[in-house]
């Protein structure tokens, strides 16, 4: 019985962590969105996180992630930006803004 119980959570783990481990991707949450409300910041920041001034999305590649982390607070909370960043951030976990945090600031 106990080995069925092992198993089975063996096999819950191999579905769940891949989803899991997907949804604290930074690349992919920059490029795709969270699938969660959090709309891909690629679409107005660029691909490779370059801005796009004509709509005065600022670079984001190479920024300090304390950087990143602190702009997606304040816009979380309603304070700077439009009321696009301030949705998204309010749509991203904590743990989706560290991971988003860290891709962008890894970019040159």
């Amino acid at each position: 019985m106990k080995s069925r119980v092992w198993m089975a959570a063996l096999v819950a783990m191999t579905v769940i962590a891949p989803a899991f481990a997907d949804s604290l991707d930074g690349k992919q949450i920059f490029l795709h969105g969270d699938g969660a409300g959090a709309m891909p910041c690629a679409a107005c920041h660029g691909v490779d996180a370059g801005g796009n001034t004509s709509i005065g999305a600022p670079k984001l590649a190479g920024l300090a992630v304390g950087v990143i982390k602190s702009a997606l607070a304040q816009f979380a909370n309603g304070e700077g930006g439009n009321a696009s960043m301030q949705y998204i951030a309010q749509a991203l976990s904590p743990a989706e803004t560290d991971a988003v945090a860290g891709y962008l600031s890894s970019l040159k």
